[in-house]
């Protein structure tokens, strides 16, 4: 039996640029770290003629080409699954915001590749699951979830026009990761969601060159981003999640709610509570809230959910 942890990701400034139509025009870039939920793989050796896929569903097939969860499907036709069942598990729901569907996709062939004995690095990880999704699937999405959960880490990653990606790992020292911990916490708002129709209209504005300026704005606020984190100025990465949420508003009408506005705007106004951004797509999903830990610490809210800086990345974590 193999097992794989990968975790998820959250994105503090730059995100649509890592989308295809953008920065292929533009040159793209994020900061983002993965955190400290994670989805969990378990692969085994099963019946011979079966392959059993485990999710929230359970499905039983002979064929590959039976397989209903298309990222599974999609990769039977590289990797012979029969024989095998393959189980996942998370700590955060689907449509959360928090690129969990790459972290599916990242895992899933971490896992398959280790169990035929075939180790790939961190960069062709992120570069065979950005590839599965965007050009295979043709999933209207970015790629730097990709990379944040194949990496793992504090990482500044910059997409480039002839489609290379850089990863530059921000280096900062325990005691302030350990401040920045507990100066974020995460709301949930919402139903979980699709993100695609709302990527799919982002991705056509891009194209028709009606949002590009705001994406150049978007990628402008990375820097003065990373620059706050290093210096673990709070108020200064409050007020860049403001800007940052936004201008992402503009993007799309799709993006945000009443409830996500109520939200949002009940927490920034609260003394403390420097900022707040919805993370993802939009629609739903997560709300990333930085602010004194006090003031953080004594908002009553049902699902809230307090996360750590991690910095391993899509990692083995049992192999039998």
């Amino acid at each position: 039996m193999i097992g794989i942890r990968t975790p998820f990701r959250v994105s503090f400034a730059g995100g649509s640029t890592d989308l295809p139509s953008f920065y292929k025009k533009n040159g793209g870039k994020v900061i983002s770290t993965s955190v400290n939920k994670y989805m969990y793989h378990f692969i085994h050796k099963f019946d011979e003629e079966l392959i059993q896929v485990k999710y929230s569903e359970t499905e039983l097939v002979k064929d590959p080409n039976k397989i209903k969860h298309k990222i599974v499907r999609k990769i039977s036709e590289q990797s012979d699954l029969r024989g095998l069942d393959i189980n996942s598990i998370a700590d955060i729901p689907k449509g959360s915001g928090l690129g969990s569907s790459s972290a599916y996709t990242v895992g899933l062939i971490n896992g398959i590749n280790v169990f035929h004995g075939n180790i790939l690095s961190k960069e062709n990880l992120a570069k065979e699951s950005a590839d599965l999704e965007i050009n295979k699937l043709k999933e209207p999405i970015g790629k730097q979830d990709h990379y944040a959960s194949a990496y793992g880490g504090l990482n500044l990653i910059t997409f480039n026009k002839d489609d290379s990606v850089d990863v530059e790992k921000i280096s900062i020292d325990d005691q302030a990761i350990n401040y920045l911990n507990s100066s974020f916490l995460l709301f949930k708002v919402g139903e979980s969601r699709s993100a695609s129709e709302i990527l799919t209209e982002q991705n056509k504005s891009y194209k028709n060159d009606t949002n590009n300026e705001l994406g150049n704005r978007i990628m402008e606020l990375v820097d003065p981003m990373v620059g706050a984190i290093k210096s673990t100025n709070i108020k200064e990465i409050g007020e860049i999640l403001n800007i940052s949420w936004n201008l992402k508003n503009q993007l799309s009408n799709s993006v945000s709610n009443n409830e996500i506005e109520e939200l949002v705007n009940n927490l920034i106004s609260r003394k403390g509570i420097y900022g707040a951004k919805l993370l993802g797509a939009g629609g739903g999903g997560y709300i990333l809230a930085c602010g004194e830990p006090n003031t953080l610490n004594r908002i009553e809210f049902d699902n809230k959910v307090s996360f750590k800086f991690e910095s391993t990345g899509s990692t083995i974590i049992f192999q039998d």
